[in-house]
């Protein structure tokens, strides 16, 4: 019994923070007591909201007719019509004890926490946060709609409407309002001005003594609206969604199931496209000695050279403590505070701001092997901590004991579960981890996704990846959704007593098994690449650059959509030189790796550390490479593979060609390429996209020819610089007016733009070359015949 002896029914109303929903979704409360459903999600109590009150959704009052003890509940997505596969929050059901008055529940979405109001007499469910509307008077009776109204576009955005004014809601005056758009009269005002108020969903439009233009307020906003405004308002507001996704994940990531958040994550961090993709590793060997301990801010103020460059992903260090300060002797992976390279508050501050300029950052994730911060009873240091505190959801998920360490490791106490895999490699200076273990699996899957929640990673570098299988390398990929992933499996390659052998095909073989067996989630990088091109380069063997099959001899003639070429890194240049690029000839390997296949990653020495010269070479070549278009997998079409010329054709059709090594490597066909960048022992070509206009010039003798005596046909080799010309509309020949041809002292010698040409090259040439000189010559010997039958004057 309440207030004048009026008896009260009991009625339970619902208060829901969610962020969730996807368009078309809503919000559902479904319980025990048959007055919300009986568990019948059919039967669900809706709740709804306002663009002003999201995320807070509300549900109107239900009236509970007998339940009484206690009463459970749950929240639910599902479409707004009922349809589809209904979604559950996680976690153990509420319970509330049957109120026996007015009660709102209120809770969030993935939280078992739950507390409850009880209103008097006159209270109310607090609904969505929308404006008040003013008290008007009862009316006595029904009227009729005005249908004279204008109708309310549906675009998706709401503002409230008076209801007892006109149809488009309280006007101000015109004098007090902030206009910024005016419109000439079509009707009665043609020598007036309107003025245009922008209200959410459309405009209103005034006539100069305020009254609203009902005709002009009735056209849809996006007919009046500029298109390059609307277009940043877009970009700036998918932004703004994508960074509260990533907050919101972040914040749920512990109280989701794991499929449900990687469902969520997909849609937050997308696939990179390997066509476009240029990384750079983002720091060297000595970086972590650098900015007083802030690595961090020093890669951060260099936006404007990685914008130049054409930069798209940075590689950073390893981003936890470290016993190494270089940062490949992790312990407490949570631990970002405790790097070398600055704290997480800098850490996180720099990949904003590369995200702001629409770069990539990538993680060196280093977890073949972890140190140890604390002994057990006979003084092994195989205790594991977590490092993290401010996060009590994740407290002690990176516990480990010597369980976690595999089977006969000198830090092993015998209580892990498996030992070592047949073909995994040994790191002796730290525990090595047992990645069949399931808790490790779980534990590290979660510390990836809370580098990509929280501190904002968007793919991985795998450090020492021959230490552990490959399949986990695939199933970190799978349990984290990376934008990208790649692998550092740095082999031996094949050597004999001259050397480094010619065949590498065991050596990219493995690289192929690596990739596959991660089921193609991480490329890797291509270091048989690398080692054949530095002795190529080295020692003027541009032969090497060609296999037995004719394609480029490393990762990248095989498999090349899954290979990083690159020159050096910390671990081969650097202060540590273990497998160093020579260092007068880095150009010229960065001229190979930029314009072939594959995605190219740049150093931070050459690029940042060199000077100014190398890196506008660099910025050249990259730019080169994106206007060409040459993708991750162009065709290569090796034309010249000598002791010390190299030329190579890229694309189908050819959009590049490519030239290296000291011998001039001549000209290219004016019609088809346009000169590209060059430097030492190097030039490029690029396709021209509108060949240029022949230009009429007068007629010219024809050329003099003065032979050898008793010289044989001039013979072009494989891959030089003849090439067979085009022909005119009438199918002859044309003769390449910058032909050379002259005879040598030696008998039965002659040299042809600069090539020399004898009986003996002659014979070693195949029938296609033999008809490609043919054809280069046939205009010469015509023109010779006709000088020598034409009378003397």
């Amino acid at each position: 019994i309440v207030g004048r002896g009026i008896s009260r029914m009991a009625e339970l109303a619902f208060c829901i923070e969610c962020k969730d929903t996807r368009p078309g979704e809503g919000v559902f409360v479904v319980g025990s007591a048959p007055e919300i459903g009986a568990w019948d999600p059919t039967k669900a109590i809706p709740c709804e909201t306002t663009p002003e009150a999201f995320p807070k959704w509300s549900s109107k009052s239900v009236a509970l007719q007998s339940s009484t003890g206690n009463i459970e509940f749950k929240v639910l997505i599902q479409g707004v019509k009922r349809t589809g596969a209904a979604r559950w929050e996680g976690g153990p059901n509420r319970s509330i004890k049957a109120p026996k008055a007015k009660t709102v529940c209120s809770c969030l979405f993935g939280n078992p926490e739950v507390s409850c109001e009880t209103l008097g007499s006159s209270g109310a469910a607090p609904g969505p946060s929308a404006p008040q509307k003013p008290q008007v008077p009862a009316k006595k009776k029904e009227e009729p709609e005005d249908t004279s109204a204008m109708p309310r576009l549906d675009t998706g955005m709401l503002f409230p409407l008076d209801e007892d004014g006109d149809s488009v809601g309280a006007l101000q005056n015109a004098s007090q309002a902030n206009f910024f758009r005016r419109a000439r009269s079509s009707a009665n005002h043609s020598t007036d001005f309107l003025r245009m108020d922008r209200r959410s969903s459309r405009h209103l439009c005034f006539s100069s003594d305020g009254m609203v233009n009902q005709d002009m307020s009735r056209v849809p906003s996006l007919m009046m609206i500029d298109e390059k405004e609307l277009e940043e308002d877009c970009k700036k507001h998918e932004e703004e969604v994508e960074k509260l996704e990533r907050e919101q994940l972040n914040i749920l990531q512990r109280r989701m199931p794991s499929g449900s958040l990687l469902e969520q994550m997909a849609e937050v961090i997308e696939e990179a496209d390997k066509n476009s993709i240029v990384l750079m590793q983002g720091f060297n060997w000595e970086s972590w000695r650098a900015g007083g301990g802030d690595w961090y801010s020093i890669v951060g103020r260099q936006m404007d050279r990685f914008k130049h460059l054409g930069i798209t992903d940075i590689w950073l260090p390893p981003p936890s403590q470290s016993v190494a300060p270089q940062g490949y002797l992790p312990s407490q992976l949570f631990n970002l505070d405790g790097s070398k390279y600055g704290n997480q508050a800098s850490l996180e501050s720099l990949i904003k701001s590369l995200h702001e300029n629409g770069i990539r950052a990538i993680a060196d994730i280093v977890v073949n092997h972890r140190c140890g911060d604390k002994q057990d009873h006979e003084g092994r240091w195989n205790q594991f901590s977590t490092g993290i505190t401010n996060r009590p959801s994740f407290a002690g998920v990176m516990d480990w004991g010597a369980w976690a360490i595999t089977l006969g490791d000198k830090f092993s106490d015998g209580s892990g579960e498996n030992a070592p895999g047949h073909f995994d490699g040994k790191f002796d200076a730290a525990p090595d981890i047992d990645h069949k273990n399931k808790k490790v699996q779980q534990s590290i899957s979660v510390w990836l996704r809370w580098l990509q929640l929280q501190v904002g990673f968007d793919g991985w570098r795998f450090d020492f990846v021959k230490g552990y299988a490959a399949e986990f390398v695939g199933l970190y990929c799978e349990k984290s959704r990376p934008a990208w992933a790649v692998g550092e499996l740095w082999g031996d390659m094949a050597y004999d007593d001259n050397g480094l052998c010619h065949n590498q095909d065991g050596h990219r073989q493995d690289l192929v098994n690596w990739i596959n067996a991660t089921k193609k989630k991480s490329t890797a990088f291509d270091f048989t690449t690398k080692g054949v091109l530095q002795e190529a380069v080295r020692n003027c063997q541009y032969w090497r650059l060609r296999d037995s099959n004719g394609k480029p001899p490393g990762l990248i003639g095989w498999l090349p959509k899954y290979a990083v070429t690159f020159i050096d890194n910390h671990d081969t240049g650097s202060t540590q030189r273990h497998w160093p690029f020579p260092d007068d000839k880095v150009m010229v390997g960065y001229a190979y790796i930029l314009t072939h296949p594959g995605i190219p990653s740049i150093f931070w020495d050459h690029a940042m550390d060199w000077g100014e010269h190398v890196r506008n070479q660099i910025a050249s070549l990259l730019q080169m490479r994106r206007e060409t278009g040459v993708k991750v997998d162009s065709p290569v079409k090796i034309l010249c593979a000598d002791n010390d010329l190299y030329i190579a054709e890229i694309g189908e059709p050819a959009c590049l060609r490519v030239a290296l090594g000291p011998r001039d490597a001549g000209g290219a066909d004016g019609s088809y390429w346009s000169n590209g960048p060059a430097g030492n022992c190097y030039k490029v070509w690029v396709h021209r996209t509108q060949p240029p206009k022949p230009k009429e010039a007068p007629p010219t003798p024809a050329p003099v020819v003065t032979p050898a005596p008793a010289a044989p046909a001039p013979v072009a080799k494989e891959g030089s610089k003849l090439e067979k010309e085009k022909p005119e509309a009438n199918g002859k020949k044309k003769a390449k007016a910058s032909l050379k041809f002259e005879a040598k002292s030696s008998p039965n010698v002659v040299e042809i733009d600069g090539e020399e040409l004898s009986d003996e090259t002659l014979k070693s040439m195949k029938k296609e070359d033999l008809e490609k000189l043919i054809g280069k010559l046939e205009p010469l010997l015509e023109a010779a015949k006709a000088l020598q039958k034409a009378p003397k004057k």
